[in-house]
């Protein structure tokens, strides 16, 4: 058995392409998908025909990541208010370049599952953690210790990270695949995983890395044609220095903009972040 896991695709549909290419091309039997399937890159509709049609051609699992939950709460509270502004504008950008039946879609599937199948070691996977979406399990998590030796399985499989590794909590492991649409490191090679059965380990799975290069020109360009850099100008220009370095500076810029706004006008209301604020940390980080 080959299951590939693929996860944190965000809207990156040439990234997901060439993963899925080179997936089959490994022979790979299943796919399992760990959500945030959109936002930061352009056309999100393009991401979501692909897992659609992986959806009808393959044997495939999919849960939703913290991204998703952003859309349903979205569509489910009209009142909240996004703007295009490089706070929120990648968000209002992707809400309203998905149909209906996307977010109906996230809404049917988990944050969390459990790969169960006759004749394989069972394994639980979430995309941040088994009860929240936005939960990030990193050794700097207090909850670290408590969330592994509760595990009543002995291999997690978690995204959200944007990190590829695995680690060892006692007799217990946790892989994170990495990130398909914004990776970290190797200089923003796109990245997934493949597991393969064995009987050569106690976990019943042996995790394979990989990491492959992609057309960056082409989505960056495409950053251009879809408006996605004027309606979020900084965050945008953020995201396109991931994708060409694998080096993430978003939260940090958001971070470093917001208190500059609290410190020139006394509070910060967020999406409300005028972009004078934003240009200064983006130029503070990204030289």
């Amino acid at each position: 058995m080959k299951l590939a896991v693929m996860g944190d695709i965000h809207g990156n549909h040439v990234a997901l392409e060439t993963c899925i290419r080179h997936a089959l091309e490994k022979e790979a039997d299943e796919f399992l998908f760990l959500g945030d399937y959109i936002s930061d890159c352009p056309y999100p509709q393009k991401t979501m025909q692909i897992i659609y049609e992986m959806k009808r051609n393959y044997r495939c699992y999919f849960i939703r990541g913290n991204r998703e939950d952003y859309m349903i709460n979205h569509r489910n509270k009209p009142q909240e208010r996004w703007t295009y502004s490089s706070s929120s504008g990648s968000l209002l950008y992707t809400y309203e370049n998905l149909s209906e039946k996307d977010i109906d879609f996230y809404e049917s599937i988990d944050i969390r599952g459990l790969y169960r199948k006759e004749g394989y070691s069972d394994f639980r996977y979430c995309h941040g953690s088994l009860t929240s979406s936005n939960e990030l399990l990193l050794p700097d998590n207090p909850n670290m210790e408590s969330i592994m030796e509760n595990l009543d399985v002995d291999l997690l499989i978690s995204g959200h990270t944007h990190i590829q590794e695995s680690k060892m909590y006692g007799s217990k492991k946790l892989i994170h695949p990495g990130s398909i649409g914004i990776p970290w490191y190797y200089n923003g090679k796109s990245q997934y995983m493949i597991l393969h059965s064995t009987d050569c380990n106690y976990f019943g799975w042996e995790e394979e890395f990989i990491q492959l290069g992609y057309d960056v020109c082409r989505v960056k360009k495409e950053f251009e044609d879809s408006g996605l850099l004027q309606k979020a100008p900084f965050w945008a220009k953020s995201v396109i220095h991931t994708l060409e370095t694998g080096e993430d500076y978003t939260t940090p810029c958001l971070r470093l903009a917001m208190n500059l706004c609290k410190e020139e006008e006394s509070v910060v209301n967020w999406p409300d972040i005028p972009e004078k604020y934003w240009k200064i940390a983006y130029k503070h980080y990204i030289k």
